[in-house]
């Protein structure tokens, strides 16, 4: 099994970060949003608290994803160079 690179490392822990950084955003924001008391302020703060988990697990999906086919495309270049150097023997 291969090391993960270094911008795999790094895109994983941006992935994580932004993950738990959004969600706590997004609930301070509608904190806020409730401690207004403004006309409507609980519609307003689930919605932008469901925006912001969404957006956040989205974001985190999609740089999983990268860095998963990253590794899968490293995968296949070992076992590509691993059957030319069996050939040419």
């Amino acid at each position: 099994m291969r090391q993960s690179s270094f911008l795999e490392k790094f895109v994983t822990i941006i992935a994580w970060v932004g993950l738990i950084g959004g969600i706590l955003f997004g609930f301070l924001v509608s904190k806020g949003i409730l401690e207004s008391k403004q006309e409507m302020c609980v519609p307003q703060a689930f919605v932008c608290f469901a925006g912001a988990v969404f957006v956040s697990v989205a974001g985190f999906a999609v740089l999983m994803l990268l860095v998963d086919i990253s590794k899968r495309m490293h995968d296949v270049e070992e076992r590509l160079d691993a059957e030319s150097s069996k050939h040419k023997n």
